[in-house]
């Protein structure tokens, strides 16, 4: 074979060999950040749900303790009687006075509770069925039946029972908390009076989950379902298209800008009914979009066959996007230059002699393979702290479970996340929050021991696997953590205290990856709900 052959030869190999390995560490890039977002979208619905209920529960403790008051159960009553004595509907004089003397008594006290627990809508229903009584927050409307539309109030009166779910009412679409009225007899017998619902917006749970986790979201109804069920002028006044040309309405957003990037709920065709998260380009920005269904009180009940809309998550992903970017120039950069370098290197091995190429090819292969293992290296370290990257983390922890499952031991887990890290980064800028990520990671580092590893899984949050650990020992070196984060002195913060918070769980030898993680990050919410700087175990 001549040399000038065998050169080409190599050279198409070589050439080949950069560009797949360009292409795999590409690939490799994408599908974990396709993962990465995949959990992101369950961790942030999780959120929603638990928000969800928890706003459920406050409307259904402020409507039992409305409904409990006597003095409610009394006026009401008169109101139902006097609707009766003039012929049901609105019913007359009597019921107006009625009606108004009820309306006098809970208005002051309801005013104060709208803001207390972010309620809107206070209304008093007659049955059987769904007969307005008394709309606190909009008392000109009164009178009419829903019957049709209200299925809470008519399931909750024929059922004697309390309930909560999501509705679109007359006036507002409402997240209701109902609760049955009844009046004690001087004979003892109890007499149902109707039932008293309190509501609030979906944009109560935007608020606190925005507050909590800085994601964008929005709720869209289904415009068949909003003119079926909304007074026309309620529509006009009080909700809005996503866009002239599409057929969703907006019953809450965070921020208007969401409006403006989703624009048309129609890219959402043939996704509706699962949850789902993909990528979507906006402005030169990048965005994670994570939608999924929610269902009206009717469709819960009946098995959820007609959502009422969707609920959508968006994540400034612009960062991670123009990394990977920058990570496809640098090795394209590497293998150009690696190309041109053992490009020249072979032709003047080939030309000098067959053991002088031999032996300079032999040199560069084994520096390629050690700038592939530095790589690999990078890609499965954090840039920022050096600790495990998030894929990488949930390798070795699935690792390290399959380990713990033969060998019979105990696997705990630490999830921490710092208190308010966004008002560091607002107040002394990204640079300073840097450097204190860099110092929690050292001190993380310095608490956990040679057969512990720690990865950095999120924006401010850490996480540690403590193989061989007992919950009691976890929950120890959780606190010795917190304390010595806690007393951190980072100069630029000129004093400013940082503190975290920790969720500790404990494998069941039984539960996957992600449910494992996920106890652990519920413990670290419930940390959250609490206090913050704190430690919480998983209950479970």
């Amino acid at each position: 074979m001549s040399n000038r052959r065998l050169f080409l030869i190599l050279t198409a190999l070589i050439l080949l060999s950069d560009l797949l390995f360009v292409g795999i560490n590409y690939y490799s890039s994408q599908r974990a950040l396709q993962l990465s977002l995949s959990r992101s979208g369950n961790s942030l619905k999780n959120e929603y749900d638990l928000t969800l209920s928890l706003v459920y529960e406050n409307m259904l403790q402020l409507s039992t303790y409305i409904a409990e008051q006597k003095r409610v159960q009394e006026l009401f009553l008169e109101g139902k009687r006097m609707v009766a004595l003039e012929g049901g509907g609105a019913g007359a004089e009597r019921a107006a006075e009625a009606r108004q003397a009820l309306f006098d008594y809970v208005s002051p006290s309801w005013l104060r509770l709208m803001g207390q627990y972010d309620a809107r809508q206070l209304h008093f229903h007659l049955g059987p069925g769904s007969l307005s009584f008394l709309r606190v927050h909009k008392p000109q409307k009164f009178g009419d039946r829903m019957d049709d539309i209200r299925h809470i109030i008519v399931d909750s009166y024929a059922q004697q029972t309390t309930n909560t779910g999501f509705e679109v009412g007359r006036v507002y679409a409402g997240l209701r908390g109902v609760t049955p009225v009844w009046s004690q007899a001087e004979s003892g017998q109890k007499e149902l009076i109707g039932v008293l619902e309190v509501g609030t917006s979906f944009q109560t749970v935007l608020d606190k989950i925005t507050s909590q986790t800085g994601v964008e979201m929005m709720v869209l109804l289904r415009q068949e379902l909003v003119h079926a069920t909304m007074w026309p002028e309620s529509i006009s006044k009080e909700i809005v298209k996503l866009s002239s040309d599409s057929s969703c309405y907006v019953e809450a957003v965070s921020e208007p800008r969401v409006i403006e990037i989703v624009n048309n709920c129609e890219r959402f065709e043939g996704y509706r009914k699962q949850l789902r998260t993909f990528t979507l380009a906006h402005e030169g920005r990048q965005y994670a979009v994570t939608h999924f269904p929610h269902y009206d009180f009717k469709s819960r009940v009946e098995g959820a066959q007609q959502q009422a809309g969707m609920v959508v998550m968006l994540t400034d992903i612009s960062d991670e996007m123009a990394a990977i970017r920058q990570q496809l120039k640098i090795n394209l950069i590497f293998a150009l230059v690696g190309f041109v370098v053992i490009e020249v290197l072979l032709y003047m091995g080939i030309v000098f002699g067959s053991r002088k190429l031999n032996n300079l090819i032999e040199r560069q292969t084994r520096e390629i393979q050690r700038l592939k293992e530095y790589y690999k290296e990078r890609s499965e370290r954090d840039g920022l702290t050096g600790l495990y990257n998030h894929r990488c983390f949930n390798e070795r922890l699935e690792q390290e479970m399959n380990r713990t499952r033969r060998a019979g031991s105990s696997l705990c887990l630490m999830m921490l996340d710092l208190d308010d890290f966004k008002t560091i980064n607002d107040r002394f800028g990204h640079i300073v929050g840097d450097t204190v990520l860099e110092g929690m990671a050292s001190l993380i580092e310095g608490v956990v021991r040679s057969s512990d590893f720690a990865g950095r899984y999120g924006g401010e949050e850490f996480i540690v696997a403590l193989p061989d650990t007992a919950l009691n020992d976890t929950l120890a070196i959780a606190q010795r953590l917190i304390d010595q984060i806690a007393a951190f002195d980072c100069e630029p913060l000129a004093g400013e205290q940082v503190t975290a918070s920790a969720g500790v769980a404990v494998w069941d030898g039984r539960e996957g990856v992600s449910a494992f993680i996920r106890n652990a990050d519920e413990a670290l919410y419930r940390a959250k709900q609490q206090g913050k700087n704190r430690v919480e175990s998983h209950a479970g």
